[in-house]
């Protein structure tokens, strides 16, 4: 009995954020309709004996703020935010004040003292983190503005047979009390339409999560080197141009970019199995300590368990293809094509080399000017996030494939290694290399994979395969199935997975997760933003 007894009091416990959040809207709703409706003229009068008349407009005015910052910070409490705590109880202490001042409202200041004599013993829990000024959910922000317009509605029924006059106008109407309604629902409807601004165009916590320190990185680098779960894709982590969270022990990490409302982690944490469902509930759980939703792309069938334990929903965003790098050979029916790539690009004078990391910095002129060529040539700039990019310091902590034709490098490939898989990254060649010289970098990136002993070679994602357009299927699944199919003069969705087809390899799943609540088609728009570097590079309008 005591044991449940103490479970209750801890349920209790965790519950107190949320149920003074709703006395606090609650109390900042009241004072809203207060504020709007005509005093007592009996009090009036009483208060205007002791009182200025210019304290009592006043106290009118910032009491109807009060009233709106406590709806404000009544989502600030419902997150647990320490820093609504104090605020609340401020303001719930000036709000009894000016209740008072402007117009001898005894019970309402005597509700808001017990409300924050209520608040004022459970600082504890209220143990988050975060700035004031984060943005409103958009639960929250409706909440707000039905509550001020159902405030300027009522003030205008309370109002509606008091007449306009031709004074100054700030004095608006003839009536002491009507003008007084309108400046302050003026003043809040201003201020309404600031807040769903911020918190429509707002990245909550974009500021304080940027992208991660050089010693971040090295914490990273390190974790790698020794994790063992890790896919080749933890490597992006490296690009310099995401945020990192680290398991308490440091030997896990997530890589991630936060974008408007939502933090999309770049592929699966790399680190030990057994710190991996912690990571993935700690990055959730960070997120939404700042009123985001947590989104987990490019991830594999291996933890979708997790994110199901997590009340994730998960939609299938395309294939990646794998070659099994054992058994992986250019000898036998079918493989014509493949021999015949090898030996065109032989003929013309290609050989392959894999430069051992650290190598860039004697080629790396070359380098860029194959990359500068590539560029140019297919009309495109840099991208991000779930790609490489040319980066000599990216570049030079992984090995690098190049082919060279009379000893000048004409492609190269970085290859991201991690347990028993290697996998191609950025690849860059120039017009005037042999023909077919990207087929046959593949083929000696498989062959050497088999080589080092490597159970798999990775060649990447094709976006948007795999997905079935039936009449049972979601719409995210059908649409996404109709693009793959006619969206050629997009991005060529079938010709990407064709040419990876031919050599062979498994087709693997790969996902995007979300809470439920979370659109996913906005959450793969976000990717494909972060990725391009915006609008124009996604639209093809921005260059280099």
């Amino acid at each position: 009995m005591p044991g449940l007894v103490r479970r209750l009091a801890g349920l209790a416990y965790e519950l107190t954020p949320q149920v003074f959040a709703i006395l606090a809207f609650l109390a900042g709703g009241l004072m809203l309709i207060s504020a709007v409706t005509p005093e007592f003229d009996d009090r009036l009068r009483r208060l205007t004996g002791v009182v200025s008349p210019v304290l009592i407009d006043l106290s009118h005015f910032v009491a109807s703020i009060a009233a709106f910052l406590l709806i404000l910070l009544s989502a600030g409490l419902w997150r647990r935010r320490r820093g609504a705590y104090w605020a609340a109880l401020a303001v719930l202490a000036l709000g009894a004040v000016f209740s008072v001042l402007k117009g001898l409202d005894w019970g309402e200041a005597r509700d808001l003292m017990i409300v924050a004599a209520l608040l004022a013993p459970c600082r504890s829990a209220f143990n988050r983190r975060s700035r004031l000024s984060e943005p409103l959910r958009p639960s929250w922000l409706l909440l707000l503005i039905a509550v001020v317009g159902a405030m300027l509605w009522l003030g205008f029924f309370a109002y509606r047979d008091v007449t306009y006059s031709d004074e100054l106008w700030w004095r608006f109407l003839t009536d002491r009390q009507a003008s007084g309604f309108l400046r302050a629902g003026l003043v809040l409807a201003i201020l309404t339409v600031v807040v769903a601004g911020r918190s429509l165009l707002g990245s909550p916590g974009a500021h304080s999560h940027g992208p991660a320190r050089p010693e971040d990185l090295q914490r990273a680098q390190a974790a790698l080197a020794q994790a063992d779960r890790a896919t080749p894709e933890a490597w992006l982590a490296m690009l310099g141009d995401k945020a990192l969270l680290f398991s308490p022990s440091g030997r896990s990490f997530l890589a991630y970019r936060v974008r408007g409302r939502r933090w999309i982690a770049m592929g699966e944490p790399a680190g030990p199995r057994s710190e991996r469902l912690p990571l993935l509930w700690a990055f959730a759980e960070m997120a939404d300590s700042y009123g985001g939703a947590a989104v987990f792309y490019s991830v594999g069938e291996d933890i979708l368990g997790d994110l199901a334990t997590m009340g994730m929903g998960v939609r299938k965003v395309g294939e990646t293809a794998v070659i099994d790098a054992h058994d992986f050979s250019t000898e036998g029916k079918g493989k014509q094509n493949l021999r015949t790539a090898v030996n065109r690009a032989e003929r013309e004078g290609a050989s392959f080399e894999v430069l051992p990391p650290g190598s860039v910095g004697p080629i790396v002129d070359e380098l860029k000017a194959v990359s500068d060529a590539w560029l140019a040539m297919h009309e495109g700039a840099e991208k991000a996030f779930s790609l490489g990019r040319f980066d000599p310091r990216y570049l030079d902590l992984t090995p690098l494939a190049v082919v060279r034709q009379e000893g000048r490098i004409v492609a190269f490939a970085n290859l991201l290694i991690a347990a028993d898989e290697a996998a191609v990254d950025l690849m860059r060649h120039r017009p005037d290399a042999p023909h077919g010289v990207m087929d046959y970098l593949f083929i000696r990136c498989a062959q050497w994979a088999k080589a080092e002993g490597l159970a798999r070679f990775d060649l990447g994602m094709a976006p948007l395969a795999g997905l079935e357009d039936r009449r049972l299927a979601p719409v995210f699944a059908r649409v996404g199935a109709l693009v793959f199919e006619e969206g050629g003069a997009l991005y060529g969705f079938q010709g990407l997975r064709s040419y990876k087809a031919k050599f062979g390899p498994e087709w693997r799943s790969r996902f995007i997760a979300a809470p439920v609540s979370t659109p996913l088609p906005l959450a793969l728009l976000d990717v494909a933003l972060l990725t391009s570097g915006g609008w124009l590079g996604m639209l093809g309008l921005r260059k280099g």
